[in-house]
């Protein structure tokens, strides 16, 4: 009897093994991301829509994920071996993707640059350009397939990420100078229109026409160039567009920069006469900027020739601890261990504070997002600074900022990427739904006198 019990205890158990192997599982992926904002449910009743969600291929061990730069329809990845991936997203505001396009969250191509364990510098990228500094020099590579257009040697130790800005490419460097490389060094100037020589009248057309192509030449120069950065250090900040130009900061607080005229480049600066707390951000022909000794300003570039100017300039509670986010009318600065503060962009003018500290990664949809300081994505309130969503970071601990759009990024050392965007602004979360329908008013009791209570035949 012993025996028997023994045997059939061994085949339940052997069942169950039998079972248990064959058995779907679910994916490691998937168990972490339950109750974490990557969780579409999760996200869903934050008021964000998971867009896409991807892991990057395989990276070597001991490697990880080391920066993520957002640009207009593409996420580029950088990994400490020396890899790039390049991501597609989707365009930003408004856009509409081009017709044949691949999906949201298609990873596009990886692509070698750098060397194992070698120095990581942010990736520029451009309408059909990516950008990348390595130790080995400035590679340009085709933005849609990663092939490698051409590569530029740096010569000095690059200071700060690649912008690719219209027809440039900028690298800061720290030997205080801003190097400037063409988007397409082999393109060739245009063509003069060919002149009869025989006639007094085409000579001279002919002669303003070369004229005029020696200073087209001079103004489109391919060759790589250095331009001074200003200032007396060099520039940590990656350069950002400014509306026909480029603009940098450099590490003492000069604001610089270009702008293309009919046959130069203008150059103009303005000092905020403090180290910047953060990229500055650009709306239109207006810059903000914060500075580590507490400043806030707003600053012009007006039209014709006339310098940078001043528009308004508000002192800070304290040190700013990160560059202005923007957002509407409303700019948002991280303060460090006094908080987060709200100014007008119109008129700088304090909007509201809260104690919350943590490093500010997004803002859109009317919520401000960031990493709070017990490691939670935490949410405020854009329009008054109540907070909101308090939510489970799991893997995703690489910090993404991206003041470009109103994309939140998470990103996990091991190479997972989640892009969240915002519901329409207006639209209640599920938790706004149920505080708007706790506190609306009852509806009034309606006796038997009530006309609308007294049942239709």
């Amino acid at each position: 009897m012993i025996v028997r019990i023994h045997a059939s205890a061994c085949s339940i158990l052997l069942l169950a093994l039998a079972s248990a192997a064959v058995a779907p599982t679910p994916a490691l992926g998937q168990a972490c991301l339950a109750g974490t904002a990557a969780d579409e449910f999760t996200a869903d009743g934050a008021g964000l829509t998971r867009e896409w969600i991807l892991q990057l291929p395989y990276v070597a061990s001991g490697y990880s994920l080391n920066q993520v730069v957002v640009g207009d329809g593409l996420v580029v990845a950088q990994t400490t071996d020396g890899t790039v991936h390049a991501v597609q997203a989707a365009p930003w505001g408004d856009g509409v993707p081009a017709a044949g396009a691949p999906r949201p969250g298609s990873l596009l191509w990886s692509q070698r640059v750098g060397s194992r364990g070698g120095p990581i510098t942010r990736a520029g990228i451009g309408p059909d350009l990516v950008a990348i500094p390595s130790e080995q020099g400035l590679t340009g590579v085709e933005r849609s397939t990663g092939q490698l257009r051409w590569q530029e040697p740096i010569g000095q130790s690059v200071s700060g990420g690649a912008a690719v800005i219209g027809n440039w490419v900028y690298v800061p460097t720290a030997a205080g100078a801003i190097n400037r490389f063409a988007v397409h060094p082999q393109r060739q100037p245009a063509a003069s229109t060919p002149a009869d020589d025989k006639s007094s009248t085409a000579k001279t057309a002919k002669k303003s026409a070369k004229k005029t192509k020696s200073k087209r030449q001079r103004k489109e120069n391919l060759e790589p160039i250095a331009i001074h950065a200003g200032g007396s250090n060099d520039v940590a900040i990656t350069p950002i567009p400014l509306v026909d130009g480029v603009l940098w900061c450099t590490s003492d607080g000069l604001l610089v920069t270009l702008q293309p005229s009919e046959l130069d480049w203008r150059r103009l600066e303005f000092s905020l006469e403090n180290p910047p707390a953060g990229p500055p951000v650009v709306r239109d022909r207006s810059i903000f900027a914060a500075t580590t000794a507490g400043d806030l300003a707003r600053i012009e570039l007006p039209t014709g020739t006339k310098d940078l100017r001043l528009a308004w300039h508000t002192v800070l509670p304290g040190p700013a601890f990160s560059g202005p986010f923007l957002s509407g009318d409303t700019i948002v600065v991280s303060l460090g261990d006094l908080g987060i503060a709200a100014y007008s962009a119109e008129t700088g003018a304090e909007l509201w504070q809260t104690c919350l500290t943590g490093t500010i990664l997004a803002v859109g949809g009317g919520r401000v997002w960031l990493i709070d300081e017990l490691g939670k994505l935490s949410a405020f309130h854009l329009a008054d600074g109540s907070p909101r969503e308090r939510l489970c970071l799991g893997p995703f601990t690489l910090p993404v900022v991206n003041t470009h759009s109103d994309r939140l990024l998470l990103a996990s050392p091991s190479g997972m990427l989640v892009s969240l965007a915002p519901r329409a602004i207006g639209t209640p979360t599920p938790a706004e739904a149920a505080d708007a329908a706790a506190t609306a008013p009852a509806a009034p009791a309606r006796g038997p006198s009530d006309p609308a209570a007294t049942p239709r035949p």
